[in-house]
Parts: C-alpha cells; sequence; structure tokens
C-alpha cells in the first residue's frame, strides 16, 4: 500500500503525518512554525528525510496558508508566513525532496479532508467553514473544489455581515466572539474561561448571554449567504467552536427569520476531522496528483 507525507502549515504549529492511500495515519507529529524562510527549509526537509528512512514514501501532499495557484505553485500569499509570500511552492519543495509534492490552500485542503474521510463523505457538493482567528472556507461542487478565477474563492471572512458593514473576520469569528465576552465579563484575557464554559455560564449572566447572541447572529447571517450564493447539499463548520452544540441551536433560531430561509435550508453540521482535516487533504490531492502523472492537483 501506498504511502504519503501530509503537511499543515499553520502560523503557530507545522503538523505533519505518514498518511496510507485509505487515509489511515500511521504516524504524526508536529513543529514550531519557523520565523525565516532557511528554518522552514532547513525543518521541513528534516521531517521528510527522517520518515524517508522509515517507510517507502510515494508523495508529499501540503496544507498551506494563503492563496496559492495549484497548478504552477505560486503562492500570491503565504499567510501568517510572509516570508513565503510571491514564493513558487513547487519550486521550494522540488528543492528539498525529489518526491512529487502537490500545494494547496489550507482551507481548500480541510474541506477535501473532511469529504474524504469526515462530515462530507454523504455530499458530492458542500461548503466548509472554517472559524477560528479569521474565517475561511472550501466549497467543493460535485466532488471537485471550485477554487474561483483567481484562486481566491472561499474568502467568506470578508462577507460584510456587521451591522456597519464590518466582515466576518471582524464580528463573527472565535477571535470576534472571545473579544465581545471579555467586554461582556469586563476580564482580561488571561482570566477568560475557556469556550465550553463560556456557553454554560451565557445561561446565567444575561451581558455574556447578550453577547454571544449578538455574535451568533453575525455568524448567522454569513452562513445564510454563503448558502443563498453556492445552494450546497450542506454546509460544514470547522475550528475548535464548531464543538459547541449551542451555537447550532442559535444559529438555527436566527436562520429562521432569514427571508426564504425554508427554501434554502440545508444541514449545518460540525466537520469530523479537526485539526487532522489539512493534512489528509493534502494527502488526497498528492495521492490524485499522483495517479494522474503530474504534480498539480487534477
Amino acid at each position: 500500500m501506498r504511502l504519503f507525507i501530509g503537511f499543515d502549515v499553520g502560523g503557530t504549529h507545522i503538523k505533519h503525518g505518514v498518511v496510507d492511500e485509505n487515509g489511515n495515519e500511521l504516524t504524526s507529529g508536529e513543529f514550531d512554525t519557523p520565523e525565516d524562510e532557511q528554518s522552514f527549509r532547513q525543518q521541513w526537509k528534516a521531517v521528510v528525510e527522517e520518515y524517508q528512512k522509515a517507510h517507502d514514501i510515494a508523495a508529499i501532499g501540503v496544507s498551506f496558508p494563503g492563496h496559492i495557484n495549484p497548478h504552477t505553485g505560486q503562492a500570491a500569499k503565504a499567510g501568517s508566513l510572509a516570508y513565503l509570500d510571491n514564493v513558487n511552492l513547487h519550486e521550494l519543495f522540488g528543492e528539498l525532496t525529489d518526491l512529487p509534492v502537490t500545494a494547496e490552500n489550507d482551507a481548500n485542503c480541510a474541506a477535501l479532508g473532511e469529504r474524504w474521510r469526515g462530515a462530507g463523505q454523504d455530499y458530492d457538493s458542500f461548503v466548509c467553514i472554517t472559524i477560528g482567528t479569521a474565517i475561511g472556507g472550501g466549497i467543493v461542487v460535485e466532488g471537485d473544489l471550485y477554487r474561483g478565477s483567481h484562486y481566491r474563492a472561499g474568502e467568506f471572512g470578508v462577507i460584510p455581515v456587521g451591522p456597519e458593514g464590518e466582515g466576518m473576520h471582524e464580528v463573527a469569528s472565535t477571535s470576534a466572539l472571545m473579544k465581545a465576552c471579555r467586554r461582556a465579563l469586563a476580564l482580561p484575557e488571561e482570566e477568560m474561561p475557556d469556550g465550553e464554559a463560556l456557553f454554560e455560564r451565557m445561561e446565567s449572566d444575561v451581558h455574556l448571554r447578550e453577547a454571544i447572541e449578538k455574535w451568533a447572529h453575525m455568524l448567522s447571517r454569513g452562513v445564510y449567504s454563503v448558502i443563498s450564493m453556492f445552494d450546497p447539499q450542506a454546509v460544514l463548520i470547522g475550528g475548535g467552536i464548531s464543538e459547541q452544540k449551542k451555537i447550532y441551536t442559535l444559529m438555527d433560531k436566527y436562520l429562521q427569520r432569514f427571508e426564504e430561509w425554508e427554501a434554502l435550508k440545508v444541514p449545518i453540521l460540525p466537520c469530523k476531522l479537526g485539526n487532522q482535516a489539512g493534512r489528509l487533504g493534502a494527502v488526497w490531492l498528492a495521492k490524485q496528483a499522483l495517479k494522474h502523472g503530474h504534480r498539480a492537483p487534477c
């Protein structure tokens, strides 16, 4: 059975693992995201070489932040890894290994991972909305990624949902929720309860409940907009906040108030794979590229 290395490059950590062609992860690890390109190259190459000592690796898939042309490998933006802006990832990784390498946007990889082994397995067309420090997403249409003409499709965080036209990044992300909750509780950041405790506490704290309700309303506006644009079979919610069951109850409350919701309504479900989704999606693309004999995904 062929084996692959999957990388999920994030702003804080780079997660990696060896995955078989059925999507089973055999081993995994992570290292802190380097602060410069040279360190990135050295640590990435060291991980690959270490895995190659123990396994016969067929190809590598890389989930990467920012806007990436999957056909040329050009990364117009590399998210928080600014030192890799405008770097050609195919050329970069090609200098570090002889193995075939594919690279794709991290939110797109997460969507494909869920399609392969997670909550998207039952759907041919769905949207994955990842809620974290910012908001991103991936769009799957009839089993394939929809990337857009400039490879920027799924930038849901810029959808204006706030009362003054603020984007989802600003008012509907997890960081926006925590900021609103800190104001409601009048607590410094280091004393804030975790997400689960906040949702429990909202039942007895009117100010906290107002803050969370307002956040859920803004999130619902964005979700409704995405559904109205793409008419998916389902919406998958990713990020740590997706594990909180109350957000689905709150979203349903506000979605029912929107015009045409009964006609547009589709299941809104949590993702299943957590932080494993990105590297599984990257491996799926690497597997497809190997099957068709080229680096770029089909």
